[in-house]
């Protein structure tokens, strides 16, 4: 029982028989009361509810032409019966867990602080096959992979809203009166439905025959049309994109206020939205946010979340990364960075610490990320941003960040492969092209090239037989080496470090 909380629970039922037992084996620890909407369940689900003493079942018909708009409807409206004797509700499908390892306690400090409303971190949780076994199915499956559409409205203080005003499905909700959210989200909401293909194949076949001719002209619940193989296309696909989910299993120790990755990157300085939806175009507002893309699905896909962090160069090169079990970005910012890790070849965040003089409370990457429009900072230390800046031409795009720029006009494309100028590749464009694009006076940007022209492999003996001058200046003593040739003239009087581009 809840003790110190009175909370009460809504949700529909329709033949959820196999569920139900882990359904209450969950929320017994902590809900009052139930209160239960059947549609006419025939698979024994009525004996199960009518068997629990916390529970009251009213039976309910669809009116109209829709069941996912009366559940709509309902979803509105039943709950205003906990108003006055409850501090909160829960509004919830059978198969949906809410989960906080200390859920009651929880609710008592969100009271304490004012906060009314509530709403969840969304995971699809997926098994091999539907559970048998007798164990809270937050212990017994804890991996999945999350869903934006599980990040619903689904605790409240009933006293304190006038309407919940819920959208199709409960996936978005507008709720008006006294609406104070948390600073964070520390509910997870465990979809427990893709347990075994199985399982999914028959539960949406009897699903599918709930559905109305009002649903199908909208598209509401288009999922449980699907065939059986398609069913079993998606499952695959999700059991295969499946991870630990934080706070459970393996992540077990991972504290509810660190649920919500959204969240703790957002606050990190870490992630670019501008930058990220200009290089990634096909992200749209559909999608959700551009942060919540990239925490869901941009980081798998080895996107960016500004020019200096690779998630898999990452993942390869920073010691705990690949156990972390989460967004390498938010492995940077909590440990990673401390550590001295660097987020690519493009960044180094010690040495910029120790030059800028930063304090060890503050992210070296973040700082340069809100100070590169400045023209002031340098990502390495062999990157001369002042000399950079100095040499640009007035008729030169503003300047957002001096070292991507250059990094860009001289042919490295934000390829993460190197940190360097690569003049030992043959798409290494020539110095005029470099002036051309930049729009830079060449005897600055000859300073800004030097140092990374010095990671160059210069073929001597291909150097001094295509160029017997240097050859002739090395005889003398006035140059050590066709290397050091290359780096102080050769590249900018257009010759070659190698065959290979010679005939390139």
């Amino acid at each position: 029982m809840a003790g110190r909380q009175l909370i009460d629970l809504y949700c529909l039922c329709w033949n959820d028989a196999r569920m139900l037992p882990h359904f209450f084996r969950h929320y017994d620890p902590f809900v009052s009361r139930y209160f239960v909407l059947d549609n006419g369940s025939t698979d024994g689900s009525l004996a199960i509810l009518d068997a629990h003493p916390r529970v009251a079942v009213t039976h309910f018909d669809v009116t109209g032409d829709s069941f996912v708009d009366e559940e709509r409807r309902l979803s509105d409206s039943i709950w205003r019966g906990s108003c006055g004797c409850s501090d909160w509700v829960i509004m919830v499908d059978i198969d949906e867990f809410i989960f906080n390892p200390e859920f009651v306690d929880y609710l008592v400090e969100c009271t304490k602080a004012g906060v009314t409303v509530l709403r969840s971190v969304g995971y699809e949780m997926v098994a091999d096959q539907f559970p048998i076994n007798p164990v809270p199915l937050v212990e017994l499956i804890t991996s999945g992979v999350r869903s934006i559409g599980h990040d619903k409205l689904c605790v409240f203080n009933p006293d304190a809203l006038i309407e919940t005003d819920f959208a199709v499905g409960r996936h978005n909700a507008a709720p008006k009166g006294r609406v104070i959210w948390p600073e964070r989200r520390e509910l997870l909401m465990l979809h427990y439905k893709h347990l075994g293909v199985e399982y999914v194949i028959q539960r949406s076949a009897e699903l599918r025959s709930g559905l109305r001719t009002g649903d199908l002209e909208k598209g509401w619940g288009k999922q449980y049309l699907w065939s059986s193989a398609e069913i079993a296309t998606n499952w695959v696909k999700l059991r295969v994109d499946c991870a630990p989910v934080p706070g459970l299993g393996t992540l077990k120790h991972i504290a509810s206020a660190d649920y919500d990755d959204e969240f703790l990157i957002g606050q990190s300085g870490l992630f670019d939205a501008p930058w990220y939806l200009e290089h990634y175009r096909d992200v749209g507002t559909e999608q959700g946010s551009a942060l919540s893309h990239f925490c869901i699905h941009g980081w798998k896909e080895d996107r960016k979340p500004n020019f200096y962090f690779q998630p898999s160069w990452y993942l390869k090169h920073a010691v705990g990364a690949r156990n972390f079990g989460r967004n390498p970005l938010l492995h940077y910012f909590q440990e990673g960075e401390r550590a001295g890790a660097q987020p690519s070849k493009f960044f180094a965040p010690a040495w910029y610490r120790e030059h800028y003089g930063l304090g060890e409370e503050k992210s070296p990457l973040a700082h340069y990320l809100a100070q590169k429009g400045t023209g002031l900072y340098s990502p390495l230390p062999n990157f001369d941003v002042e000399q950079y800046c100095a040499g640009r031409s007035k008729d030169a795009p503003e300047l957002r960040d001096p070292y991507e720029e250059f990094h860009n006009y001289s042919g490295g494309g934000g390829n993460e492969s190197s940190a360097t100028l690569d003049a030992g590749r043959a798409k290494l464009p020539s110095y005029e092209q470099v002036v051309a694009a930049a729009g830079m006076d060449s005897e600055a940007l000859r300073e800004v090239l030097r140092p990374f022209l010095g990671h160059t492999v210069v073929d001597e003996d291909f150097y001094l037989r295509a160029y017997p001058d240097v050859a002739t200046a090395i005889a003398k003593g006035d140059i050590s080496s066709g290397r050091e040739h290359f780096i102080d003239f050769g590249y900018f009087e257009g010759r070659v470090p190698s065959a290979e581009l010679a005939n390139d």
